[in-house]
């Protein structure tokens, strides 16, 4: 090999080893484990302790919703059975939110072992999708 092709050959070396080590870096500390209600509860401790954002899915509870408009903060419990988690959520509250309504909230496990959650959304009912099917 010519000292031309060494330098070339190191040069991809580098550039290739930079975009691998961005792309798992960037994929790592954005990652974000879905979990139910049933296995936030299970792993409790944990979760608290690592203080890393998780994301919880499940159904908004028939207990009272708390929304109060002028702080844009809202109090709700997701879950189904024994199994609920209490969400607090600062932010505009979706227009398809109500109790039933499966909603998928992203954020951190308080020590009170509330959710103070970042991102709420809900998803629609299967009602509008069966709609929208027959529609076409």
């Amino acid at each position: 090999m010519s000292p031309h092709q060494v330098k070339v050959a190191i040069g991809v070396t580098v550039i290739v080893a930079a975009v691998a080590y961005l792309l798992l870096s960037g994929t790592t500390a954005s990652t974000v484990y879905f979990l139910t209600v049933p296995e936030v509860q299970q792993q409790l401790a944990a979760l608290q302790q690592a203080s890393r954002p998780i994301r919880v899915a499940g159904p908004v509870t028939a207990d009272p919703i708390q929304w109060e408009a002028r702080h844009l903060s809202l109090a709700f419990r997701i879950g189904e059975g024994e199994a609920r988690l209490p969400v607090q959520y600062k932010g505009v509250k979706p227009d398809m939110f109500q109790a039933g309504v499966t909603v998928i909230v992203e954020g951190r496990l308080g020590p009170d072992g509330v959710l103070h959650a970042a991102t709420l959304m809900t998803s629609c009912p299967s009602k509008y999708q069966d709609e929208k099917k027959a529609t076409f």
